[in-house]
């Protein structure tokens, strides 16, 4: 994972997502990417890691049901913290 928030703070994309050695960087505003990915590449979030500026309730249940396997979030509000928990997935935030 700490590569990934590395990357996250190099680059200075709004979300990193990665399953295996598949890594993709993020640059939409909001949950644009997120919702996205959900809807174009399911199997990718199934079990994947992401790093994340800002997860609040709405992009946690985005992850949520992309089944990922870990979130990191610079910010990260009660709500999502409370989703993501009761949904099984790591959760670190900053």
């Amino acid at each position: 994972m700490k590569a990934l928030i590395d990357l996250l703070h190099r680059k200075g994309c709004s979300c990193v997502v990665a399953k295996g050695d598949d890594v993709r960087t993020c640059w939409q505003r909001g949950v644009a990417d997120l919702y996205d990915l959900l809807h174009e590449a399911p199997d990718f979030l199934r079990g994947a890691r992401v790093a994340d500026k800002v997860v609040g309730k709405g992009a946690a249940a985005l992850l949520v049901a992309g089944g990922v396997a870990s979130v990191y979030a610079d910010t990260l509000s009660r709500p999502a913290l409370a989703l993501l928990e009761a949904h099984g997935v790591a959760t670190d935030c900053d």
